[in-house]
């Protein structure tokens, strides 16, 4: 039976996450994150997204970008995974699926919610454990905004203006707001995972 096509609308905000098939590790070093953030890059340039939040973890990956043409989202994300699991098969003579079934891609439609997902996906190495403090991961989008670091890949999340009156306020604003547990963190387990986390 065919799947349904996915409901998506031009300038629409989706959270998008990825797992590895049997949450198999994808990024087992340097290369590998880093081949996916330039795939990432060239797609975003063929199939125009904006890309507000990210996060590589070993085995799956988080996003919250925004669709300027809706059904280019697929577009993006097939030329984007696929472009993945044909260099780490390539690299790592592995036959099989590389990525577990669909993509999810849970519509963001409250703006207050917004900032929230984003705190979800950075918080991901420190929920994780695979770190103590953020600072020491950096396969995600957190660095741009809790130290101001360039980072290509990142359109400014248009709510973080809105935490301080200057550079050094909004990332000493949005250094404490990552610090703590985000209120919705179950709320998005349970859409991206059914409650099972990873």
């Amino acid at each position: 039976m065919p799947r349904p096509p996915r409901a998506l609308v031009d300038n629409g905000c989706y959270h998008v996450m990825a797992r590895g098939n049997n949450r198999q590790s994808l990024f087992q070093d340097q290369a590998a994150f880093q081949y996916f953030l330039d795939r990432l890059a060239s797609m975003k340039e063929l199939y125009p997204t904006k890309i507000f939040h990210y996060c590589l973890m070993s085995n799956h990956i988080h996003l919250l970008v925004q669709a300027i043409e809706g059904p280019n989202l697929s577009k993006f994300m097939h030329g984007l995974l696929w472009g993945f699991a044909r260099w780490f098969q390539r690299r790592s003579s592995y036959i099989g699926h590389v990525w577990q079934g669909r993509y999810k891609n849970p519509f963001i439609a409250d703006e207050l919610y917004f900032m929230e997902v984003g705190r979800y996906i950075e918080r991901n190495p420190l929920r994780a454990g695979l770190v103590t403090q953020l600072e020491q991961y950096p396969w995600s989008s957190y660095g741009y905004y809790a130290h101001g670091a360039k980072d290509p890949l990142v359109d400014e999340d248009p709510y973080y203006e809105h935490v301080g009156s200057t550079s050094a306020r909004r990332q000493s604003a949005y250094r404490e707001f990552i610090s703590l547990a985000g209120a919705h963190d179950e709320k998005l387990d349970q859409d991206l995972f059914g409650g099972r986390l990873r």
